[in-house]
């Protein structure tokens, strides 16, 4: 029904559609399992399907890639028998296979030498009858010709090369009677066959016309099947939906064995903040990018079939985004809630919506990066490495656990989110407020007590001791009482020494001395 939206005209309304589905169904001998999901079907059911997604537009020409390999004797003959019902009702059916036992099903028969070279093109029959002259007399002996012996007859050396077998082709009366014959007037004097219309002028040759399908029609069909996939998988819908709150319960433990309070003027620890504020922002985008690696590999084939009929790379991109967004807002919030239960944070619910906001473009930063790397990953199980690979870099370059030139982290989502919570927060918004701290360092080191005082410094001297002047967590765990008292008194000047009596000039004179 999905394919069916995104193939037929957009007039099409849902009755002429289901009808339509299940004309196919019909077609295929699948009408008895039309309540089955795709992978509880049988490889031959689901050659058969692929088949009827093709059917839906009543194309009157199919080429299929060795459509029975792979399947059973049974099933394989199942499977011809369809072409052939196919082919009764008006369209050109095209296959390539190996699989010889049912050829004789099918009005005409190609066989290639190697490097391309025409062999045969005719009726089955006669293919028989054509390569039976070049068995030996004893192979005629043994038995009537099969077509699995004309693959050792091609590939003889004995009986002619490639070429060989294309020249004894052109001269024999197959050629001229299904070759020639039939396109006796059906090709322009370059070679190429036209179509003329009803004047009888050239047309050039064309398939079915396409019919289009607006782009906002296209990312409504594909982001209902997104939706309906999602939900139809409830075990990976609910560890999607469980993963982020049982992830941001760390924040719990965390809180249990570093204190409640990392913001706190008297016990908290600047370190701490940057902690828990950076893990929360690998939380988001780890998880984010996670839960979308495998998004478009997933699909890949779907996704290069509906390409070659009219599927536009943008409504497929957005029908993406939109659902990774719709988790974003989801996963933000569970992050959000549990950090703020687990610490105690600073500002009120404005802080409170702008750390959600923070969080959510954080998380939905990683699922874009999942979504880039399911579509750079050739298949499914390399879509984590991938990952891997461009989440590390957010993880070592974001700024946290190194100081990195803003030039490198520059491209780091986690950089920006963990600079935008450390903001919102402001542990250090005091110290950054603080002109002196933009001093040269020689000219803060020769600064005085009474210098740091005089210029208003609120972070520097006794001032940064005082929360009211300089809120940074964990130094008012150096404040004593002597830093509110004033400076003490200069003491008085001390007497002058008393002037050092003359040494007597007879040391040895007792009384002098």
């Amino acid at each position: 029904d999905y394919a069916a939206q995104l193939r037929m005209p957009g007039d099409t309304s849902a009755e002429e559609r289901h009808k339509r589905v299940m004309e196919v169904l019909a077609d295929l001998d699948l009408t008895h399992r039309k309540d089955v999901q795709i992978s509880g079907l049988s490889g031959g059911q689901q050659k058969r399907v692929s088949i009827g997604v093709e059917l839906l537009t009543k194309p009157g020409l199919f080429f299929l890639d060795e459509p029975t390999s792979g399947l059973d004797p049974g099933t394989e003959t199942a499977l011809m028998q369809l072409m052939r019902r196919l082919a009764d009702q008006g369209r050109t059916i095209i296959l390539i296979t190996h699989a010889t036992k049912n050829v004789m099903l099918a009005d005409k028969v190609i066989f290639l030498a190697r490097g391309g070279y025409l062999a045969w093109f005719g009726p089955p029959d006669e293919a028989l009858a054509y390569f039976d002259k070049h068995r030996s007399e004893r192979d005629r002996r043994a038995g009537k010709i099969e077509f699995d012996e004309i693959y050792a007859i091609l590939d003889d050396p004995s009986k002619g090369k490639a070429p060989e077998w294309a020249q004894r082709y052109r001269e024999s009366r197959a050629y001229q009677e299904y070759v020639l014959g039939a396109l006796a007037g059906k090709l322009s004097p370059e070679g190429a066959p036209t179509v003329r219309d009803a004047g009888g002028r050239p047309q050039p040759s064309a398939g079915a016309s396409s019919r289009k399908i607006s782009s906002l029609k296209q990312f409504f069909v594909l982001s209902a099947r997104n939706i309906k996939i999602l939900t139809r998988d409830k075990f990976a819908l609910g560890l999607m939906l469980a993963t982020a709150p049982l992830v941001s319960l760390l924040d719990v433990v965390l809180s249990a064995v570093m204190g409640r309070d990392p913001f706190s003027f008297q016990d908290g620890d600047i370190a701490r903040v940057m902690i828990t504020l950076f893990l929360m922002t690998i939380y988001g985008v780890m998880v984010g990018g996670i839960s979308q690696m495998r998004e478009i590999v997933k699909e890949a084939d779907i996704y290069r079939r509906e390409r070659l009929v009219n599927l536009k790379i943008l409504p497929y991109v957005l029908s993406k985004v939109w659902v990774a967004a719709l988790l974003a807002f989801y996963q933000a919030a569970a992050y959000t809630i549990v950090h703020y239960l687990a610490f105690d944070m600073p500002g009120g619910a404005l802080e409170f919506g702008q750390v959600y906001i923070t969080m959510t473009l954080a998380t939905l930063a990683g699922m874009m990066l999942g979504l880039f790397a399911s579509a750079l990953a050739p298949n499914a199980s390399s879509a984590p490495l991938m990952v891997i690979i461009l989440m590390l870099p957010q993880i070592v370059l974001g700024g946290a656990l190194i100081p990195v030139p803003d030039f490198i982290t520059s491209f780091t989502s986690t950089r920006w989110a963990f600079e935008a919570l450390m903001s919102i927060t402001g542990p250090g918004s005091d110290v950054a407020a603080d002109a002196c701290w933009k001093l040269p360092q020689e000219v803060q080191a020769a600064m005085s007590i009474e210098d740091k005082l005089a210029q208003g410094c609120r972070c520097m001297g006794v001032n940064m001791l005082k929360e009211e002047s300089c809120n940074h967590p964990g130094l008012g765990a150096f404040w004593i009482p002597a830093v509110d008292e004033p400076l003490p008194v200069e003491p008085a000047p001390l007497p002058p020494e008393p002037a050092r009596p003359v040494e007597p000039e007879n040391q040895s004179d007792n009384v002098a001395m």
